[in-house]
């Protein structure tokens, strides 16, 4: 299953007159003062040649009108800009705008503009509540190849935790069964003259299925940035089993009422870790009780992972659960702590790197991956995606340090052809992360710097040799550093 973002298209939605049921009663006036047209120019950061960028280009989203003359958008739609224009509907006028915060574990973001005359003639947008299965909403935005707004109608068809395509973070979803062009990121999907969601991405293997961001995300985003910094979303930092099979049940102590899901593995610095054991069975969170299927109950009608108790919460507030442990129930105090990746997906910052004898190390991130393109998920090498599926950070690795490629040179024959391997130890110095690498390739200064991968791969280099055509490979190679900024 493919999931695309909706920013760049050459499909033309033209708005009508004919307003959806969905927004029976508003008129396209009141939405032209609401939602905005949001033009970005990009350049983001190469993760198969760290040191420099990828070409400049162009994107287009939505912005909607929300109180705090503030532009609730798309992170993606913003996420890596150089430049920001934002215009009004049927107004030629451009205005320059700047990201005031951004959420990019919930593909959020609040745009300002420099010119606050640009609010003139505007009204602000109203935030309302979850909406229900079934029902019908109306999408706005400016898919590219439009130069005016576009209206597209709606039904609700399901509501649940998502993989947000930007973040690779699951978090609560509606899906719609609405043609959600490309452009229409960031607009604002309605139900009467209420946002209940935020235009996101749509899925590219299925007609006229398209996802916004529900209110009660949206809610605990502009929540979070009330202080002036996004803390994200709490993680329980552990893996479930769920309880389905009767005799399982039976095995773990629960009664014929008793419902509930077991933990196999409790991460280490999460939010669970030093109170949970693996083997517990969690039977509610604060209060609401956990399904042997792993849900919970949302609202009247839904059920959903039990992770959404979690993301309700910010950072820091203390969560309560009910286990049952060698057949004993006992009420257990969590501190929600957000959880570090062992494989994380960077945003709006540059990629580290350290270059050694012209062999380029790097952290694995998700960046790294996707350079494989929209299939990467399938081609990119198998030991790094098993690496980010399933690792986790731990006191002996924070990160996966891994040997990306090498800049060919005379000292390094015989090694040109290694890629994509991870570094086990350097001089005997078991790597945690980035930070140790650097350190232990200065440790050694023995005459061999020997490089440990997975599997026994060794490579053996001369320091002296190393150090006397570090320039020379930098130069040969047009690189302006052997490391980058964090690094130096």
């Amino acid at each position: 299953m493919g999931i695309r973002f909706l920013l760049v298209s050459l499909i033309v939605f033209s708005a009508t007159a004919a307003y959806p049921a969905g927004t029976r009663g508003l008129s396209l006036d009141i939405v032209n003062k609401s939602v905005v047209k949001i033009l970005s120019v990009k350049r983001k950061p190469s993760y198969s040649q760290p040191w420099q960028f990828k070409g400049q280009s162009r994107g287009v989203g939505t912005g909607v009108i929300i109180e705090g003359e503030r532009i609730l958008t798309n992170a993606h739609v913003v996420g890596g800009a150089m430049f920001i224009e934002i215009k009004k509907s049927n107004n030629p006028k451009k205005y320059i705008a700047y990201v005031e915060a951004v959420g990019h574990e919930c593909d959020l973001a609040i745009l300002k503009p420099r010119d606050k005359s640009f609010f003139d003639g505007t009204a602000p947008m109203e935030l309302g509540e979850l909406p229900d299965l079934h029902d019908t909403i109306s999408v706005y935005g400016f898919p590219t190849g439009g130069a005016e707004i576009s209206i597209t109608e709606g039904i609700i068809s399901r509501i649940e935790q998502l993989n947000y395509a930007h973040s690779g973070v699951k978090l609560l979803g509606a899906q719609i069964d609405a043609a959600v062009n490309p452009g229409n990121s960031g607009g604002p999907a309605l139900k009467k003259d209420k946002i209940v969601g935020i235009a996101m991405q749509s899925l590219r293997s299925g007609d006229n299925i398209g996802y916004i961001i529900p209110t009660p995300i949206i809610k605990h985003f502009l929540k979070d940035i009330e202080d002036g910094n996004f803390d994200g979303f709490p993680d329980g930092g552990v893996m479930i089993q769920r309880l389905e099979n009767e005799y399982l049940r039976n095995y773990y102590g629960l009664g014929p009422d008793d419902t509930g899901v077991s933990a196999t593995k409790v991460i280490e610095g999460g939010s669970m870790w030093g109170v949970l054991k693996e083997g517990d069975v969690i039977v509610s969170l604060n209060g609401s009780p956990v399904a042997n299927d792993g849900t919970v109950k949302l609202g009247k009608n839904l059920r959903v992972s039990l992770s959404y108790i979690l993301h309700k919460h910010f950072q820091g507030e203390t969560l309560e659960m009910e286990i049952i442990r060698d057949k004993e129930r006992l009420k257990l105090q969590v501190e929600l702590k957000k959880m570090v990746k062992l494989v994380p997906q960077e945003q709006d910052v540059k990629p580290s790197y350290y270059i050694y004898g012209g062999l380029i190390f790097m952290p694995l991130t998700y960046n790294y991956l996707r350079e494989w393109g929209r299939n990467w998920h399938r081609i990119a090498p198998i030991n790094l995606l098993s690496q980010a599926s399933l690792g986790f950070p731990t006191r002996e690795r924070s990160q996966v340090v891994f040997l990306s490629s090498v800049l060919a040179h005379e000292i390094n024959a015989g090694y040109h052809g290694f890629s994509n391997l991870i570094v086990e130890k350097v001089n005997g110095e078991k790597i945690v992360d980035m930070k140790g690498l650097v350190a232990a390739f200065k440790h050694g200064r023995d005459r061999f710097t020997v490089i440990e991968m997975a599997r026994g791969m060794r490579i053996a280099l001369d320091d002296k040799a190393v150090q006397a055509v570090r320039g020379e490979i930098l130069k040969r190679y047009g690189i302006p550093s052997a490391a980058s900024k964090n690094l130096q």
